[in-house]
């Protein structure tokens, strides 16, 4: 049976306080217990770890060499910029006349075809359901423009005619024989009784064609009698004046 001890008690040294179970004797805390047999021997070292390779030396990578800066723009000169805007200006403008021109003709195309459409149907071509033929609509307008137009010349025809015979006392001429002419037809068919100097040119053909051919001048009216008539008639007076013309011996004998 082991004594307890105080722990704070002192004890000489290699005194024996008691013994273990296997024996072994215990000393006092400031002797501590009998050393502890040697181990077994020491373990080898682990070895060192080799030493790493020296890393290859970094090779430099060449840097890209540096983009030269653009020059700069040199400043415009005002005149060239004035050229250069105007020329754009120009440009623009072109572009909205072609389109302008565009937007007409189709403007006017389909109002062509409207009067087609319409036209068909006045000449009983064209059904309410359905296109005009062209051909036979080109054909209809055409036999009719030309029968407008050969209305036109019969027409315009007359109103030369009639103002030959209106120059024909003013230069003394035989209307009929001017009109039988083929020269002076051809003269005076170009002239346009709408022209606003038609008179003076129609004057000017007159003039010129009775100049040239005495044929086409009016006879010289008989010279008046002087004195009485004695042929006149029964209960009328012999003082009557006879007529100077041709012009006044029809009216005086029609009563006009």
């Amino acid at each position: 049976m082991h004594v307890q001890i105080h722990p704070a008690a002192t004890y000489p040294p290699r005194l024996v306080l008691g013994y273990r179970a296997d024996g072994r004797p215990i000393y006092p805390i400031a002797g501590g217990a009998t050393p502890a047999e040697p181990s077994a021997a020491p373990a080898a070292p682990a070895p060192a770890p080799p030493a790493p390779e020296p890393a290859a030396p970094a090779v430099p990578t060449p840097s890209a060499p540096a983009t030269p800066a653009a020059p700069a723009t040199p400043a415009e000169d005002p005149a060239a910029t004035i050229a250069r805007l105007q020329k754009e200006l120009d440009g623009a403008r072109k572009e909205a006349g072609a389109a302008r021109v565009g937007a007409k003709q189709a403007a006017a195309d389909e109002a062509r075809a409207e009067l087609a459409q319409q036209i068909g149907k006045a000449l009983g071509i064209v059904k309410d359901d359905g296109p005009p033929d062209p051909a036979e609509l080109t054909k209809q307008i055409t036999a009719g423009t030309a029968r407008i137009g050969d209305l036109e010349a019969s027409l315009r025809a007359r109103e030369v005619e009639l103002a030959v015979y209106g120059l024909a006392d003013k230069h003394g001429a035989r209307p009929a024989a001017l009109l039988d002419s083929r020269a002076f037809l051809k003269t005076v068919s170009a002239l346009d009784p709408a022209a606003a100097d038609f008179a003076a040119q129609l004057d000017a053909a007159v003039k010129a064609a009775v100049d040239g051919n005495t044929s086409f001048k009016a006879a010289p009216a008989a010279p008046a009698r002087s004195g009485t008539d004695l042929a006149g008639r029964a209960g009328e007076p012999t003082t009557k004046a006879r007529p100077t013309s041709l012009t006044a011996a029809l009216r005086d004998l029609y009563k006009t």
